[in-house]
Protein backbone atom coordinates (compact mmCIF):
# COMPACT_ATOMS: atom_id res chain seq x y z
CA UNK A 1 0.00 0.00 0.00
CA UNK A 2 1.27 3.52 -0.98
CA UNK A 3 1.66 6.71 1.20
CA UNK A 4 -0.96 8.23 -0.25
CA UNK A 5 -3.33 5.17 -0.23
CA UNK A 6 -2.42 4.82 3.89
CA UNK A 7 -2.96 8.67 4.25
CA UNK A 8 -6.14 8.56 2.54
CA UNK A 9 -7.33 5.09 4.66
CA UNK A 10 -6.71 7.51 8.12
CA UNK A 11 -8.73 10.61 6.30
CA UNK A 12 -11.52 8.05 5.95
CA UNK A 13 -11.20 6.96 9.29
CA UNK A 14 -11.09 10.12 10.20
CA UNK A 15 -14.58 11.22 9.08
CA UNK A 16 -16.41 8.61 10.51
CA UNK A 17 -14.95 9.42 14.08
CA UNK A 18 -15.69 13.04 13.48
CA UNK A 19 -18.90 12.90 12.43
CA UNK A 20 -20.37 10.46 15.18
CA UNK A 21 -19.93 13.10 17.49
CA UNK A 22 -22.71 14.62 18.23
CA UNK A 23 -21.14 17.90 19.62
CA UNK A 24 -20.11 18.24 16.15
CA UNK A 25 -23.60 17.83 14.51
CA UNK A 26 -25.54 19.69 16.90
CA UNK A 27 -23.18 22.68 16.28
CA UNK A 28 -23.70 22.36 12.07
CA UNK A 29 -27.56 22.20 12.88
CA UNK A 30 -26.96 25.28 15.23
CA UNK A 31 -25.03 27.08 12.77
CA UNK A 32 -27.31 26.78 9.88
CA UNK A 33 -30.15 27.70 11.98
CA UNK A 34 -28.86 31.44 13.31
CA UNK A 35 -27.45 32.01 9.98
CA UNK A 36 -31.12 31.32 8.84
CA UNK A 37 -32.81 33.35 11.52
CA UNK A 38 -30.50 36.43 10.77
CA UNK A 39 -31.44 36.77 7.25
CA UNK A 40 -34.94 35.80 7.99
CA UNK A 41 -35.15 38.65 10.53
CA UNK A 42 -33.35 41.11 8.30
CA UNK A 43 -36.08 40.53 5.38
CA UNK A 44 -38.84 40.53 8.13
CA UNK A 45 -38.01 44.03 9.72
CA UNK A 46 -35.59 45.61 7.70
CA UNK A 47 -36.53 45.64 3.73
CA UNK A 48 -37.47 49.28 3.03
CA UNK A 49 -35.63 51.12 5.58
CA UNK A 50 -32.30 53.52 5.22
CA UNK A 51 -30.55 50.46 6.41
CA UNK A 52 -31.57 47.87 3.69
CA UNK A 53 -32.16 49.52 0.60
CA UNK A 54 -32.71 48.26 -2.84
CA UNK A 55 -29.00 48.97 -3.43
CA UNK A 56 -27.94 46.87 -0.72
CA UNK A 57 -30.45 43.80 -1.10
CA UNK A 58 -28.53 42.32 -4.31
CA UNK A 59 -25.17 41.88 -1.88
CA UNK A 60 -27.01 40.20 1.32
CA UNK A 61 -25.34 36.82 0.35
CA UNK A 62 -22.09 38.26 1.60
CA UNK A 63 -23.27 38.78 4.99
CA UNK A 64 -25.02 35.62 4.73
CA UNK A 65 -21.74 33.58 4.14
CA UNK A 66 -20.12 35.80 6.61
CA UNK A 67 -21.89 36.53 9.26
CA UNK A 68 -21.24 33.14 10.92
CA UNK A 69 -17.54 32.96 10.37
CA UNK A 70 -16.51 34.65 13.74
CA UNK A 71 -18.15 32.29 16.08
CA UNK A 72 -19.57 29.13 14.71
CA UNK A 73 -16.99 28.29 12.18
CA UNK A 74 -14.42 28.83 14.77
CA UNK A 75 -16.19 26.78 17.15
CA UNK A 76 -16.70 24.12 14.87
CA UNK A 77 -12.88 23.94 14.24
CA UNK A 78 -11.61 23.82 17.64
CA UNK A 79 -14.37 20.85 18.32
CA UNK A 80 -13.10 18.75 15.11
CA UNK A 81 -9.40 19.28 15.89
CA UNK A 82 -9.27 18.91 19.60
CA UNK A 83 -10.49 15.66 19.61
CA UNK A 84 -8.63 14.64 15.92
CA UNK A 85 -5.21 13.51 18.18
CA UNK A 86 -6.50 13.08 21.63
CA UNK A 87 -9.40 10.76 21.40
CA UNK A 88 -6.82 8.32 20.49
CA UNK A 89 -4.51 8.58 23.47
CA UNK A 90 -7.68 8.67 25.61
CA UNK A 91 -9.01 5.46 24.16
CA UNK A 92 -5.81 3.79 23.69
CA UNK A 93 -5.91 3.31 19.96
CA UNK A 94 -2.84 5.53 19.09
CA UNK A 95 -1.28 1.97 19.98
CA UNK A 96 -3.38 -0.16 17.39
CA UNK A 97 -2.73 2.40 14.73
CA UNK A 98 0.40 3.17 14.93
CA UNK A 99 1.40 -0.32 15.10
CA UNK A 100 0.53 -0.96 11.38
CA UNK A 101 2.73 -0.42 8.75
CA UNK A 102 2.46 3.39 8.83
CA UNK A 103 4.78 5.99 9.87
CA UNK A 104 4.23 8.74 12.25
CA UNK A 105 3.85 11.53 9.60
CA UNK A 106 1.57 9.66 7.33
CA UNK A 107 -0.04 9.17 10.29
CA UNK A 108 -0.33 13.23 11.69
CA UNK A 109 -1.09 13.64 7.87
CA UNK A 110 -4.05 11.61 7.22
CA UNK A 111 -5.44 13.11 10.62
CA UNK A 112 -4.79 16.63 9.98
CA UNK A 113 -6.51 16.29 6.32
CA UNK A 114 -9.32 14.24 7.27
CA UNK A 115 -10.48 16.67 9.83
CA UNK A 116 -9.53 19.87 8.13
CA UNK A 117 -11.35 18.42 4.77
CA UNK A 118 -14.74 17.41 7.06
CA UNK A 119 -14.09 21.37 8.42
CA UNK A 120 -14.22 22.51 4.85
CA UNK A 121 -17.55 20.44 3.91
CA UNK A 122 -19.00 22.40 6.90
CA UNK A 123 -17.74 25.36 5.14
CA UNK A 124 -19.33 25.17 1.96
CA UNK A 125 -22.52 23.75 3.18
CA UNK A 126 -22.99 27.62 4.94
CA UNK A 127 -21.49 29.07 2.40
CA UNK A 128 -23.90 27.30 -0.13
CA UNK A 129 -27.09 28.34 2.54
CA UNK A 130 -26.19 31.32 2.85
CA UNK A 131 -26.29 32.53 -0.58
CA UNK A 132 -29.50 30.21 -1.13
CA UNK A 133 -31.53 32.17 1.64
CA UNK A 134 -30.06 35.46 0.44
CA UNK A 135 -31.50 34.58 -3.12
CA UNK A 136 -34.91 33.58 -1.24
CA UNK A 137 -35.33 36.31 1.33
CA UNK A 138 -33.59 39.25 -1.02
CA UNK A 139 -34.09 38.36 -4.75
CA UNK A 140 -31.48 37.91 -7.36
CA UNK A 141 -27.97 38.42 -5.64
CA UNK A 142 -24.88 40.51 -7.75
CA UNK A 143 -21.28 39.39 -7.67
CA UNK A 144 -22.13 35.46 -6.97
CA UNK A 145 -19.16 34.57 -9.79
CA UNK A 146 -17.15 35.56 -6.35
CA UNK A 147 -18.40 32.89 -4.31
CA UNK A 148 -15.69 29.86 -4.75
CA UNK A 149 -12.95 32.87 -3.55
CA UNK A 150 -15.15 33.72 -0.56
CA UNK A 151 -14.96 30.15 0.30
CA UNK A 152 -11.17 29.22 -0.01
CA UNK A 153 -10.94 32.63 1.99
CA UNK A 154 -13.31 31.23 4.75
CA UNK A 155 -11.25 27.94 4.79
CA UNK A 156 -7.76 29.49 4.63
CA UNK A 157 -9.01 31.63 7.74
CA UNK A 158 -9.67 28.95 9.85
CA UNK A 159 -6.52 27.22 9.77
CA UNK A 160 -5.59 28.86 12.60
CA UNK A 161 -7.51 27.53 15.19
CA UNK A 162 -7.72 24.47 13.51
CA UNK A 163 -3.91 24.19 14.06
CA UNK A 164 -3.85 25.55 16.90
CA UNK A 165 -6.52 23.11 18.76
CA UNK A 166 -4.76 20.17 16.59
CA UNK A 167 -2.00 21.08 18.33
CA UNK A 168 -3.03 21.45 21.57
CA UNK A 169 -4.96 18.18 20.45
CA UNK A 170 -1.36 16.49 20.60
CA UNK A 171 0.87 18.16 22.79
CA UNK A 172 -2.21 18.20 25.76
CA UNK A 173 -3.81 14.38 24.88
CA UNK A 174 -7.03 15.31 26.23
CA UNK A 175 -9.95 16.31 24.77
CA UNK A 176 -11.44 18.29 27.05
CA UNK A 177 -7.82 20.19 27.90
CA UNK A 178 -7.64 21.09 24.74
CA UNK A 179 -10.64 22.69 23.53
CA UNK A 180 -11.29 24.11 26.71
CA UNK A 181 -7.71 26.07 26.06
CA UNK A 182 -8.58 26.71 22.45
CA UNK A 183 -11.99 28.49 23.32
CA UNK A 184 -10.70 30.41 25.89
CA UNK A 185 -7.90 31.59 23.66
CA UNK A 186 -10.96 32.81 20.92
CA UNK A 187 -12.82 34.00 23.35
CA UNK A 188 -9.05 36.03 25.14
CA UNK A 189 -8.46 37.36 21.56
CA UNK A 190 -11.62 38.83 20.55
CA UNK A 191 -11.60 40.60 24.01
CA UNK A 192 -7.96 41.72 23.34
CA UNK A 193 -8.38 43.18 20.29
CA UNK A 194 -11.72 45.44 21.09
CA UNK A 195 -9.40 46.74 23.96
CA UNK A 196 -6.57 47.24 21.63
CA UNK A 197 -8.91 49.03 19.37
CA UNK A 198 -10.06 51.05 22.03
CA UNK A 199 -6.05 52.34 22.92
CA UNK A 200 -5.40 53.05 19.53
CA UNK A 201 -8.89 55.26 18.85
CA UNK A 202 -7.56 57.09 22.04
CA UNK A 203 -4.17 57.28 22.28
CA UNK A 204 -3.89 56.84 18.60
CA UNK A 205 -0.10 54.84 18.93
CA UNK A 206 0.29 52.53 16.43
CA UNK A 207 1.92 50.21 18.69
CA UNK A 208 -1.86 49.41 19.61
CA UNK A 209 -2.84 49.09 15.83
CA UNK A 210 -0.03 46.90 14.66
CA UNK A 211 -0.94 45.07 18.30
CA UNK A 212 -4.46 44.39 17.26
CA UNK A 213 -3.56 42.88 13.71
CA UNK A 214 -1.17 40.11 15.54
CA UNK A 215 -3.99 38.91 17.38
CA UNK A 216 -5.26 35.22 15.96
CA UNK A 217 -8.80 36.69 15.38
CA UNK A 218 -8.07 39.33 13.35
CA UNK A 219 -6.52 37.15 10.39
CA UNK A 220 -9.50 34.63 11.21
CA UNK A 221 -12.07 36.89 10.88
CA UNK A 222 -11.55 39.17 8.52
CA UNK A 223 -9.43 37.48 5.70
CA UNK A 224 -12.59 36.68 3.96
CA UNK A 225 -14.10 40.30 4.34
CA UNK A 226 -10.60 42.01 2.77
CA UNK A 227 -10.71 39.56 -0.12
CA UNK A 228 -13.98 40.00 -0.33
CA UNK A 229 -13.84 43.65 -0.61
CA UNK A 230 -10.62 43.29 -2.80
CA UNK A 231 -12.87 41.70 -5.11
CA UNK A 232 -15.73 44.08 -5.42
CA UNK A 233 -17.48 47.71 -4.48
CA UNK A 234 -20.66 47.04 -2.06
CA UNK A 235 -22.97 49.79 -1.00
CA UNK A 236 -21.63 50.78 2.61
CA UNK A 237 -24.50 49.60 5.18
CA UNK A 238 -24.60 49.40 8.76
CA UNK A 239 -25.41 45.80 7.76
CA UNK A 240 -22.22 44.83 5.64
CA UNK A 241 -20.19 46.91 7.78
CA UNK A 242 -20.51 44.49 10.59
CA UNK A 243 -18.39 42.30 8.43
CA UNK A 244 -15.79 44.65 7.79
CA UNK A 245 -12.78 46.12 9.62
CA UNK A 246 -14.02 48.88 11.78
CA UNK A 247 -10.23 50.21 11.63
CA UNK A 248 -9.84 51.08 8.04
CA UNK A 249 -11.96 54.02 7.66
CA UNK A 250 -10.71 55.26 10.62
CA UNK A 251 -6.87 54.95 9.77
CA UNK A 252 -7.81 56.04 6.15
CA UNK A 253 -8.97 59.85 7.37
CA UNK A 254 -5.83 59.89 10.31
CA UNK A 255 -3.46 58.71 7.14
CA UNK A 256 -4.99 60.42 4.45
CA UNK A 257 -5.07 57.52 1.59
CA UNK A 258 -7.88 55.48 -0.11
CA UNK A 259 -9.53 52.97 1.96
CA UNK A 260 -8.69 50.60 -1.26
CA UNK A 261 -5.14 51.17 -0.31
CA UNK A 262 -5.65 50.01 3.17
CA UNK A 263 -7.44 46.87 2.47
CA UNK A 264 -5.10 45.34 -0.39
CA UNK A 265 -2.07 46.22 2.58
CA UNK A 266 -4.44 44.43 5.54
CA UNK A 267 -5.65 41.61 2.99
CA UNK A 268 -1.58 40.87 2.67
CA UNK A 269 -0.86 41.39 5.82
CA UNK A 270 -3.97 39.07 7.15
CA UNK A 271 -2.45 35.99 4.90
CA UNK A 272 0.65 36.38 6.11
CA UNK A 273 -0.33 36.22 10.03
CA UNK A 274 -2.91 33.35 9.34
CA UNK A 275 -0.03 31.18 7.75
CA UNK A 276 2.34 32.02 10.38
CA UNK A 277 0.73 30.80 12.98
CA UNK A 278 -0.62 27.52 11.30
CA UNK A 279 3.02 27.17 10.46
CA UNK A 280 4.03 27.29 13.58
CA UNK A 281 0.98 25.18 15.23
CA UNK A 282 1.54 22.51 12.86
CA UNK A 283 5.33 22.47 13.52
CA UNK A 284 4.67 22.03 17.33
CA UNK A 285 2.55 19.34 17.10
CA UNK A 286 4.70 17.38 14.32
CA UNK A 287 7.32 17.62 16.96
CA UNK A 288 5.80 16.40 20.13
CA UNK A 289 4.44 13.52 17.70
CA UNK A 290 7.98 12.89 16.45
CA UNK A 291 9.84 13.04 19.82
CA UNK A 292 7.37 11.58 22.16
CA UNK A 293 6.27 7.97 23.28
CA UNK A 294 2.74 6.93 21.65
CA UNK A 295 2.21 3.62 23.48
CA UNK A 296 0.86 4.56 26.27
CA UNK A 297 -3.28 5.18 26.96
CA UNK A 298 -3.53 8.52 28.92
CA UNK A 299 -5.27 8.45 32.93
Amino acid sequence: MSALRRITVIVGYEWRRALAKKSVLTLIILAIAVQSLILALYSRFAVDTMFLTEEVKPFMWILGVLQGQGLFVQLIAIIIAGSTMSEEYEHGTADILLSKPITKVEYLSGKFLGGFSLLALVEALTTVVGVILASWFFGPQNGLQYVPLIFLAIVYSTLIFFCLSFMFSEVLRRSTLTMLIALVILVASSITRQLLVQLYLTTEEYLYFYLSRGIPTWGANYFPSLLMRELMTIPSTVFLNLINDPLIPIEARIRGVSEAILVREALQQAAIIVAVYAIIFILVAVYRLLKSDVTKKTA
